[in-house]
């Protein structure tokens, strides 16, 4: 079981067949970075339930381009290509705060992290009665 759930949420990079991604943290933030060349913004998907990260859509090349090709294709691994990502999210974040942005082919996905707060909590004296 121990080893569905791992293959469920993490990745080797040998075996990953999605977008590669790093994630780390900073003083106030999760960040997620995801690797998608080519990928037009609008047709990325990104969704949090609960503690997951669910990050999904489809990478299209344009169809003018194979059209116009004077050249066949032996091999082609970049075409319309359909992902999928679900990742764990291994800290306390607000997720209804979080912000993405897409920049030379990589999605940052932020989080700000909930800073943990000490409750003091005071016991009562009770007389036996």
């Amino acid at each position: 079981m121990k080893g569905v759930l791992k293959g469920l949420f993490f990745y080797e990079v040998g075996t990953c067949t999605g977008p590669l991604i790093d994630f780390y943290e900073t003083d106030d933030d999760l960040v997620f970075e995801v690797d998608l060349p080519g990928t037009d913004p609008s047709n990325i998907s990104i969704r949090v339930y609960e503690n997951l990260l669910i990050i999904e859509g489809v990478r299209v090349e344009s169809n003018d381009e194979f059209a116009e090709s004077k050249f066949k294709y032996l091999c082609m691994e970049r075409g319309m290509r359909r992902f999928r990502r679900v990742l764990k999210i291994p800290i306390f974040v607000n997720t209804t705060a979080g912000e993405a942005s897409y920049c030379n082919g990589v999605l940052t996905v932020k989080f700000p992290k909930l800073k943990g707060k000490l409750i003091k909590i005071m016991i009562e004296k009770r007389e036996i009665e």
